[in-house]
């Protein structure tokens, strides 16, 4: 587990450092990190979110920058999952997307992981 949580780290770490904002950008061996327009979601209790997906151009990570609707940002790496896209830093935040419908999943002071958010939906729009 620790092992699992140290790798999850340092590619956010990685990917942290590489980004900074940043559209596109190289480093010295040649790899680039492409990072997506913004995304827009939102919650039946209209709550807002915006995600910019992203990965390296060999293959080898993908990742989404997530803001919450109380400003908190997140770069979560994509992690296995059977079902979907799910991206998380195994600490705070599940990302997980599935045929359209986005569901967040956030760690709560017991531990356990919790669904705050209703079902996010894409919209047109900005925040």
């Amino acid at each position: 587990m620790f092992r699992k949580n140290r790798s999850i780290m340092a590619a956010i770490l990685f990917i942290s450092l590489i980004i900074g904002g940043c559209t596109h950008h190289a480093n010295r061996t040649g790899l680039t990190v492409d990072i997506g327009q913004p995304v827009h979601y939102t919650s039946g209790d209209g709550d807002t979110f915006t995600a910019r997906y992203g990965s390296l151009s060999d293959g080898s990570l993908h990742f989404v920058k997530v803001k919450m609707p109380d400003g908190r940002e997140y770069t979560l790496p994509q992690v296995v999952s059977a079902s979907g896209v799910r991206y998380t830093d195994e600490q705070e935040v599940v990302w997980w997307t599935h045929q359209g419908k986005v569901l967040v999943q956030t760690r709560g002071s017991a531990g356990s992981w919790q669904q705050n958010y209703p079902e996010l939906r894409k919209f047109s729009g900005t925040n």
